[in-house]
């Protein structure tokens, strides 16, 4: 009877290899190039935020999750492409708008620390895995299962209606 439990849990975890990733969570083969896949710790009870949610976080209004515990926004170094495309779907705003906006919000002592910055979207994979409060970003081809991949208003990457997608970039060929 012992072996029982061991079976399920082996028909389970076959059952995952097979099909893809568990229920919700989007997998790199699933999810297109342009989207840009919103990311925590697997351990985040957080599973979906609304876009103002979302927005919220991005813009340090928001500086703790639900169960407490502090939110380190991991962006992308200043500069990069996927740093300025992102600042721009998730708030709205240019890249040194936000810059602007995050020094006004540590000058008036509304946050502690702004975002941290990560050199790569692997690294930023890396950081979030080994960071419980940790929220960042990737293209979500590059989603892998190591992290927790966020549902914004009901939406994962792979879906239509998605609401983070890159427009296509003017001098990539068609």
């Amino acid at each position: 009877m012992p072996r029982l439990p061991l079976v399920v849990l082996l028909a389970a975890i076959l059952a995952v290899a097979v099909v893809g990733a568990a229920p919700g969570q989007a997998t790199a083969q699933s999810a297109p190039a342009d989207a840009i896949a919103i990311i925590v710790h697997r351990s985040n009870p957080v599973s979906a935020l609304t876009f103002a949610e979302l927005r919220r976080i991005f813009m340090l209004d928001t500086q703790t999750w639900p169960n407490g515990r502090k939110i380190t926004l991991m962006l992308r170094e200043k500069g990069q492409p996927e740093r300025a495309e992102a600042i721009r779907l998730v708030c709205g705003i240019s890249e040194p708008d936000y810059e602007r906006h995050v020094l006004l919000q540590t000058f008036q002592g509304n946050v502690g620390r702004g975002p941290r910055s990560i050199q790569s979207a692997a690294a930023m994979l890396r950081f979030v895995f080994n960071a419980p409060g940790a929220i960042g970003y990737v293209p979500a081809d590059m989603v892998d299962g190591s992290t927790k991949v966020l549902r914004i208003d009901g939406f994962l990457p792979g879906d239509d209606g998605y609401p983070l997608r890159r427009r296509p970039r003017k001098d990539a060929v068609q």
